[in-house]
């Protein structure tokens, strides 16, 4: 690219509200709301991925579908064709206009598939209608922050199930709940984009019930906003629909599950409620002790 090109280039990036950002050469950086490159090795993605066919859901700006590409995979991406096709429900007061979520949705894709050369296939698709007979099926399937925004996540969970020939990544905003009780937040009383944050073992039997075949944790981290405000906790898990002994070393490599450290606010927040819990179960433990004690004594008054 000549100066007036890459000039140009940068008025177009800076013309867009991007969620990615994305190295399109030439010092230029796409200002996403989110930076991923300092996480992506969170996500357990496979070295070399040469040879195989891949998936990427909610692709938004990209990262992840150009990323897969750059290890080799043939990829498709899909978002939704529509903003007002998100799982917002009755009460959502639109925050774009159908024309501004369209641009939001697509059109910073376009601009960086075309920039970086790549040859990575659109669709637009919800994920509900994702199946074999739609989209056929793929080597490996990326789902990445999607499950939070979906009234159903575990009917997503069924389709990204049903098109996955080897792998599944799978990426969610998880509750850091200790807990071992399946257990999931509702947030959909507080922002209508958001409805289902799962704990740690419910976001596990959520993928069990999609009927993989084998399961693992990867990771767990925190994902910072680029502008360094503190983002919401995620838990990623890979799956498999096929012997993970026919698998290519580097895609079945061990890998480490990561767990920082919570921030204050929320260790706070985590000490308030398991204090409250605590109050809550001695209240129900002596309301058994009384009840058990009531039996008792009635018992007793009848072999009076």
């Amino acid at each position: 690219m000549n100066a007036s090109e890459i000039k140009e280039l940068k008025r177009q990036v800076a013309s867009l509200v991007w969620y990615h950002s994305i190295d399109l050469g030439h010092d230029i950086v796409t200002p996403g709301y989110f930076d991923h490159r300092p996480f992506l090795d969170y996500y357990g993605l496979p070295k070399d991925l040469s040879g195989k066919t891949a998936l990427d859901i909610g692709a938004a700006s990209g990262f992840f579908s150009f990323d897969l590409e750059k290890r080799g995979a043939k990829v498709t991406a899909t978002d939704l064709p529509a903003w007002m096709n998100h799982d917002f429900g009755p009460v959502h007061q639109p925050d774009k206009s159908p024309d501004e979520g369209r641009r939001y949705l697509h059109d910073p894709f376009a601009l960086a598939k075309r920039v970086l050369g790549s040859q990575v296939e659109k669709r637009e698709i919800n994920i509900y209608d994702i199946s074999p007979q739609t989209m056929g099926t793929f080597d490996l399937v990326f789902c990445g922050s999607v499950l939070l925004h979906l009234t159903d996540p575990i009917k997503a969970l069924w389709q990204i199930a049903s098109v996955t020939r080897e792998m599944a990544i799978i990426a969610t905003v998880i509750h850091q709940d200790v807990d071992s009780e399946p257990l999931a937040l509702f947030m959909g009383h507080h922002k209508t984009a958001s409805w289902w944050i799962p704990n740690r073992r419910c976001f596990e039997i959520m993928v069990q019930n999609a009927g993989f075949k084998s399961w693992e944790w990867v990771s767990e981290f925190r994902l910072d906003y680029r502008d360094g405000r503190p983002g919401l906790y995620h838990g990623v898990i890979r799956a498999w629909n096929t012997d993970r002994s026919s698998l290519r070393p580097t895609e079945r490599d061990d890998v480490t599950i990561q767990t920082p450290e919570p921030p204050v606010g929320l260790r706070q927040s985590l000490a308030v409620r398991d204090a409250e819990i605590m109050r809550l179960q001695k209240l129900v433990d002596g309301y058994e002790r009384g009840r058990f004690m009531r039996l008792v004594k009635w018992l007793s008054s009848l072999r009076r």
